[in-house]
């Protein structure tokens, strides 16, 4: 169950020894699908690579402020979300000035 794996990583999160453990089972249950909905809005392999990595540094810098009040994957599709309509927003102004 997701919402098992979910609890089970921000427990990890919590104690300062398994906070690594935590970062890679984040990762590990979290990045392809993430990389996927990156990858249907910003389209190029290389560029939602780029983006996913935007991504899961804003979510280790700000996981210590996940309050709980949505699942886990739904703060992350958030970040992946907005991090990708930044993105398309920056590509676009840079064709534009172009």
């Amino acid at each position: 169950m997701i919402a098992d794996k979910e609890y089970e990583i921000l427990e990890l999160l919590k104690v300062p020894h398994s906070t690594e453990a935590g970062y890679r089972m984040l990762l590990k249950e979290f990045q392809e699908q993430l990389y996927w909905q990156i990858r249907k809005l910003v389209i190029d392999h290389d560029d939602a690579h780029d983006v996913l990595q935007n991504v899961f540094v804003k979510v280790f810098k700000g996981i210590k402020n996940f309050k709980g009040d949505s699942k886990l994957s739904s703060w992350l599709y958030r970040i992946a979300y907005n991090e990708s309509m930044t993105f398309l927003t920056k590509k676009k102004e840079t064709a534009s000035n172009k």
